[in-house]
């Protein structure tokens, strides 16, 4: 297969037609904000590197779609742009990738850069046909010799019969932790009923996720990757803690956040060490896996947060201390879901007005003027937090 291929001829009618306006778009407004006698500093900061920035974009991606081309020839395979041609000899091509939105022919050495082209290009089809017969499509080869290298492992049995079920059944079980992670999720978003109980399964999942790591060590992995021969429990392990941050954000106020975030902060240190030095799965070789610490230690915290919080307030047996303040005005927060507070006088150990949140129900029962009650708690793990009584 040889020949020249272009973005594909509906794309490229489609940027001729629209390009040149947005670029005049752009154009004019940037011209009109540097000519206008009303507008301030602060506005010219702003709309000016707008206008820039799509002239400069849409003037390129005009130009690349005139210029760019990827050009298969007998023994190699270019790509024109406006910043030159790169061939790729077939010698020194390593294999090829297939993403949502691209092709990657990937260069099989560091002093030749790879080759990536949009999926939109022409005959996009009959291009990837062509690479799938003549190269190596790295993703599935990759993850074929992954899964070779866990079959020979000793570490995951004394046979390969027995090593094949050991990661049969570490698949089956991160599966499952996956989908009842969302399950849960969405489970604690929509409509925590019973209310104790969904918030205990949300508590436990991240937990059975987390233990996974180490009863399936070396082959369950908390990172996904594309075609990975290991399996992955991060949707089981982030879904349900991003429940418990939604729930404990949205259905508690707690008084004072010191001794919270002490106990939190020192949680998500040793979790997120306890995985790094346990699992030994990140290396921190590549940029990759810092942020794949980071994105950890990121979901240990809500994870903690949630967890914390829940306990501390549903599990809490004591004693209230009542107070009484009077609703100074009410507001409503729309976005993707929406909130309802009301702003309450000084009450107790709050020598401010300050916001608070309260159900829809409680909203619309209460009007400006006024008085409820504020049940003050100590918490079961000693952080005092309150709730709103309307009468």
């Amino acid at each position: 297969m040889t020949g020249e291929f272009r973005t594909a001829k509906g794309w490229r009618i489609f940027i001729y037609i629209f390009s040149p306006l947005l670029i005049g778009l752009f154009s004019i407004g940037g011209f009109m904000v540097l000519n206008s006698d009303s507008s301030n500093l602060t506005v010219n900061l702003i709309l000016i590197p707008i206008s820039l920035g799509g002239t400069i974009m849409f003037t390129y991606g005009l130009i690349e779609t005139i210029v760019g081309k990827l050009i298969v020839e007998k023994d190699s395979v270019s790509i024109k742009s406006s910043f030159g041609t790169r061939t790729l000899y077939f010698q020194e091509i390593k294999g090829f990738r297939i993403g949502e939105n691209y092709i990657q022919v990937v260069s099989n050495t560091k002093s030749k850069k790879s080759i990536k082209l949009a999926l939109y290009i022409e005959k996009s089809d009959q291009l990837a046909d062509w690479l799938a017969n003549n190269f190596v499509e790295l993703d599935s080869h990759e993850a074929k010799q992954e899964e070779l290298q866990i079959l020979t492992n000793h570490e995951f049995g004394i046979n390969a019969h027995t090593r094949e079920h050991k990661l049969s059944e570490a698949r089956k079980v991160a599966k499952y932790i996956n989908i009842i992670g969302g399950l849960t999720c969405a489970w604690l978003w929509f409509y925590p009923r019973p209310y104790p109980f969904s918030l205990s399964v949300g508590m436990i999942i991240p937990a059975l996720a987390f233990i996974s790591l180490y009863v399936y060590r070396g082959l369950i992995r908390f990172d996904e990757k594309k075609n990975s021969a290991h399996p992955s429990i991060i949707y089981g392990f982030a879904l349900p803690s991003a429940g418990l941050l939604i729930r404990a954000v949205m259905d508690y106020e707690i008084l004072e956040f010191k001794s919270l975030w002490i106990a939190i902060s020192f949680s998500t240190i040793t979790l997120t060490l306890l995985f790094i030095i346990g699992t030994k799965e990140i290396k921190f070789k590549k940029f990759i896996d810092y942020f794949t610490a980071f994105a950890l230690a990121a979901i240990v915290l809500c994870y903690s947060f949630g967890t914390y919080v829940i306990s501390n307030c549903l599990f809490d047996k004591s004693e209230p201390e009542i107070f009484k303040s009077e609703v100074t005005d009410k507001e409503i927060s729309s976005g993707k879901s929406t909130s309802y507070y009301l702003k309450l006088q000084p009450w107790g150990p709050r020598t401010e007005i300050e916001r608070v949140s309260v159900t829809q129900d409680e909203y619309e029962a209460t009007d400006k003027g006024d008085t409820v009650d504020i049940y003050l708690r100590q918490g079961l793990l000693k952080t005092p937090w309150f709730y709103v009584v309307t009468e």
